[in-house]
């Protein structure tokens, strides 16, 4: 029996807030809802907007307040550098040498004026390869390759205004010997840019106590660096390796002898008897600078060292014995195009120089004046720095040179059999041996007959060459109308032509062509070489080795066969003249004059 009372219903309770909409949800929604409600969402409406403007304005006046009454920090004022600065300015030469190589980006003078140049600075050559361009730049636009004496320019009228980094490779025709307008803007900036490096930090005094500043920090390359102010070391009382003349040649490792006549084996003939002098009145050919220089000198008048000596040390010669590898060979003989040394006092800038040098004692920017009041402003580019290749003119890509292998030994002690053997040669010619000049030339040399016959002119006017034939008895030449470019006619002309007799070296190509007569005359042991690097020319690999001689340094191009493909001569200008040969047979290379005893006509 269920005794429990009867269950009571409950009224139903009213619906509690839910989870998103809060308290306001209890209130009725629609046309039932009391009139009162609406009002108070408008108050509320109201309420927060008043208290948002309230924050804005509070917030617009404080930031106001705080420009009226913000200043910069003030800057740093120029001070005397502190031991620390004074040690990294000191260093930044030596430390361009370490680097080696770096990009870079020029600019010389200002509006119309102004030469935008690009590329890159190899101090250890040292050389620089840059695109030349900008409003400024006019006939002197296009690539340049320089040293400290000597500066190569492929000039491109048609390139765009603005330039751009050059090719890794160069390319290989179009380069002369810059003459006075290309050179003149960016002779005293490449000497600048040279002057940026040296092998040792400046000794004390290089710059004077007081002249040098603390201005600024700066950011330059993603790093802080410090801008000092500060003139270039006074240096014109010394000399560093791209001062002086062969910079860039390794010194010799040990006591060496004196400079060997010339070639691989021992030379006849009378071409080493005669002093260099001028060929006046011989058309195509081109009188080289001091041309009264005594043999065995440069142009300038500095001596060339021989591959083998030290500073006054003299001897008889000696080769390296066969298979040695090191052996009795004297060092490295690297030959790059002189430098010519800056006279003492010359200033490379008016005033003190701009200097943006970061903490490992590296250079980033510098701002100063050319002599004349050009500014000019030098931008380097750390990271940029890849393996520069010089061209032909300037020795060809760089080697790592070494003594003679066994079987380089070898094929450089046959090189004159082989060429007697072959009986002659076609000789092609390119000598640029004056600023704006490259003598052009093409014909014959017979071993068999000790004879060379070739038309040489000058790049710039094909239509006009000389006529050439060498043999024991000296140079004889004639002027003609026609193309260098084109093979001298054979027989050669006696009727019509004037022909006149010049001793033996008169120029650096009469050099070129007696040293290439002498290869196939010669016999005995090689002198001493150095291998300066493997290369290849008409799809052969050849080993180019060099050797001093008593007009210049020359170098040889040998096949793996023995034969001699090319004959360059370090001319007295700086540049290297180059003699390709083609052995084989040739034709007969008659005298151009009735006896050979006197000129003729």
């Amino acid at each position: 029996m269920d005794n429990s009372p009867d269950p009571t219903p409950r009224p139903d309770r009213a619906p509690g807030p839910s989870a998103t909409g809060g308290a306001s949800d209890r209130r009725p929604r629609g046309p039932d809802a009391p009139a009162g409600t609406d009002r108070l969402d408008g108050r509320r409406r109201r309420t927060t907007v008043v208290a948002l403007g309230v924050i804005a304005v509070a917030s617009a006046a404080g930031l106001a307040a705080g420009l009226l009454t913000w200043a910069p920090p003030a800057a740093e004022p120029a001070r005397p550098l502190t031991p620390t600065e004074a040690e990294r300015l000191a260093a930044v030469r030596v430390t361009n040498h370490r680097d080696v190589r770096s990009g870079l980006r020029i600019t010389i003078g200002t509006a119309a004026a102004r030469t935008d140049v690009v590329g890159w600075v190899d101090w250890s050559r040292p050389l620089a390869y840059v695109d030349v361009g900008g409003p400024g730049a006019g006939p002197g636009r296009g690539l340049v390759q320089a040293t400290p004496g000597l500066l190569m320019a492929r000039p491109d009228p048609t390139a765009v205004p603005a330039p751009a980094s050059p090719p890794l490779v160069p390319p290989v025709d179009g380069w002369r010997v810059a003459d006075g307008s290309a050179a003149r803007p960016l002779r005293p900036t490449l000497d600048l840019l040279f002057a940026l490096a040296a092998p040792r930090t400046e000794p004390a005094g290089a710059i004077p106590a007081g002249t040098a500043r603390w201005l600024a920090r700066a950011e330059a390359g993603r790093q802080p660096v410090d801008v000092l102010q500060a003139p270039l070391p006074d240096d014109a009382d010394r000399r560093g390796p791209q001062d002086a003349p062969e910079a860039g040649r390794p010194a010799p490792s040990t006591p060496g002898t004196a400079s060997h006549p010339s070639g691989p084996p021992a030379t006849t003939g009378p071409s080493n008897t005669a002093p260099a002098r001028g060929t006046a009145g011989q058309a195509g050919a081109v009188s080289p600078p001091n041309t009264t220089s005594p043999p065995g000198t440069t142009g300038r008048g500095a001596p060339r060292s021989t591959p083998t000596g030290a500073a006054g040390s003299a001897g008889s010669p000696t080769a390296s014995p066969r298979g040695s590898g090191s052996a009795g060979w004297p060092g490295p003989a690297v030959s790059l195009p002189a430098a010519a040394a800056r006279p003492a006092g010359t200033a490379l800038l008016d005033g003190a120089a701009r200097w943006w040098i970061d903490r490992d004692a590296r250079l980033h920017r510098l701002e100063g004046q050319l002599p004349g009041g050009v500014p000019v402003t030098v931008e380097l580019q750390r990271a940029n720095r890849p393996v520069l290749w010089p061209v032909a003119a300037l020795g060809g890509r760089a080697g790592l040179p070494r003594a003679l292998t066994g079987p380089e030994e070898e094929r450089f002690a046959r090189t004159a059999a082989r060429m007697r053997a072959e009986g002659g040669a076609t000789a092609t010619l390119t000598a640029p041996v004056a600023p704006g000049v490259t003598l052009r030339g093409t014909g014959w040399i017979s071993w068999t007959e000790r004879a060379a016959y070739l038309s040489v002119g000058a790049r710039a006017a094909p239509a006009g060459r000389t006529l050439r034939r060498y043999d024991a008895t000296g140079v004889w030449s004639a002027s003609d109308a026609g193309n260098a470019l084109v093979a001298p006619p054979l027989p050669p002309p006696r009727t019509g032509h004037t022909w006149g007799r010049a001793g033996p070296g008169a120029d650096d190509v009469d050099v070129l062509l007696a040293a290439a007569l002498r290869v196939g005359s010669a016999t005995g042991a090689p002198r001493p070489a150095t291998r300066i690097r493997g290369d290849r020319i008409a799809d052969r690999t050849v080993d180019v080795i060099e050797v001093d001689a008593r007009h210049g340094r020359l170098r040889y191009w040998i096949d793996r066969a023995g034969l001699l493909r090319r004959l360059e001569l370090r001319t007295r200008l700086g540049t290297y003249a180059q003699l390709d040969l083609g052995p084989g047979l040739v034709p007969a290379l008659p005298s151009p004059v009735p006896s050979a005893g006197k000129p003729g006509r």
